[in-house]
């Protein structure tokens, strides 16, 4: 851990994979880190009740605030949820007031990085963020 918190300080690429799910007990996160100098930190949260996609906002959100606090400047985002990833990045319209609060705070979140990129990524092949976010 020393070792990415020290190199990860210059704008090499990070890849974040991130996944959010509703269940009846409550709802889960799961974060799949890639770092640009190699291996995988992963973490799963486990989290109060939250609709999917409020579970998918705060899976970004958290991500994002692991990738920041380890120095990464520059993010590649991987999120299964099209609906989260057309409203982040201005495709589709934000109409309920809680999707707005979550999508102001992730770009704030986002604007801290130098560069970000944000991209659809079919389920099957997020399976280790659903994995992780389905043991939260």
């Amino acid at each position: 851990m020393e070792l990415l918190l020290t190199s990860g300080a210059n704008s090499k690429i990070w890849t974040l994979f991130m996944d959010g799910t509703s269940k009846e007990k409550g709802s889960g996160i799961g974060i799949v880190l890639k770092p640009y100098a190699g291996g995988i930190i992963s973490q799963s949260i486990r989290n109060v009740k939250l609709t999917k996609n409020e579970a998918e906002y705060e899976a970004m959100i958290a991500g994002l605030e692991l990738v920041k606090n380890l120095g990464a400047e520059v993010i590649e985002a991987k999120c299964h949820s099209l609906f989260v990833v057309n409203q982040v990045n201005g495709t589709f319209e934000v109409k309920e007031e809680r999707m707005r609060r979550y999508l102001d705070k992730l770009q704030v979140t986002l604007h801290q990085f130098k560069e970000w990129t944000l991209q659809h990524m079919p389920r099957d092949q997020n399976s280790e963020a659903n994995a992780l976010a389905n043991l939260g």
